[in-house]
């Protein structure tokens, strides 16, 4: 082998590995992280009549499934259940209301301070002071 190709093939490998590294670190700056400690959230569902309930929370939970858990255990009047899927917990019934979309054509959707959530219920991490609204909605 020539030494210029032998070069071009250790040039190009150092560059490879320095774009994998810039990758790996913008991915743990950037990605989402859950807040440790003590946290104040609401928790509100927004039901198929459109009626809205509110839950104040008072959590350590690190993601949303887990504050969800602890409000199920401490207040009869919320409850949940769903399942896991490739992108995490599909929830599939909030307060005895069922939304599958294969069956009923709609979904129970997770908005994060009024806006669309990016995350399932067990990958959404906690932070003081959010709003987390599960709205049922029809699929169109």
């Amino acid at each position: 082998m020539e030494k210029k190709s032998l070069k071009k093939i250790i040039i190009g490998a150092v560059a490879l590995v320095a774009l994998i590294a810039v990758f790996v670190l913008c991915y743990n700056k950037f990605s989402a992280k859950p807040t440790e400690g003590a946290k104040s959230i609401v928790i509100e569902v927004v039901n198929n009549n459109g009626e809205s309930t509110t839950y104040d929370v008072h959590t350590d939970a690190e993601y949303l499934k887990d504050a969800m858990d602890e409000l199920a255990e401490s207040d009869d009047s919320f409850s949940f259940s769903g399942q896991d899927g490739d992108y995490g917990l599909m929830v599939e019934v909030i307060n005895g209301t069922q939304a599958i979309y294969a069956e009923d054509n709609a979904y129970w959707a997770l908005y994060v301070n009024g806006e669309y959530g990016q995350y399932s219920a067990n990958q959404q991490p906690v932070t003081d002071g959010d709003t987390y609204t599960w709205t049922y909605e029809l699929a169109q």
